[in-house]
């Protein structure tokens, strides 16, 4: 094999895999857009930014801090929760009923 004919073998593996790359944002982009303009139903993804922000004229109210004692206690159920239940989490207790 010649020089010159390394060099277009080498020219056409790199436009292929230029090509390649350029129709792969292309899919990107195409589906990035048909994804904007399908109704997703009920979930987070049907409703546009703008209506998730509290309105302009309604003060946010500050909550109450939580005692430290509480977070204490729901941190340490937490944990043991996930340390008796790391290698199986079907094996999780039933919720309560109430």
């Amino acid at each position: 094999m010649s020089q010159s004919e390394a060099w277009v073998i080498t020219a056409l593996g790199m436009t292929v895999v230029f090509i390649g790359l350029l129709l792969c944002v292309a899919f990107i982009q195409l589906f990035s857009r048909l994804a904007a303009r399908i109704s997703w139903g009920d979930g987070p993804h049907s409703a546009p930014a703008a209506a998730s922000a509290p309105a302009p004229g309604s003060p946010a109210v500050p909550a109450e801090p939580i005692p430290a004692d509480i977070l204490a206690v729901i941190a340490t159920a937490i944990e043991v929760e996930r340390k008796l239940y790391v290698s199986r989490p079907d094996a999780r207790r039933p919720a309560l009923q109430s």
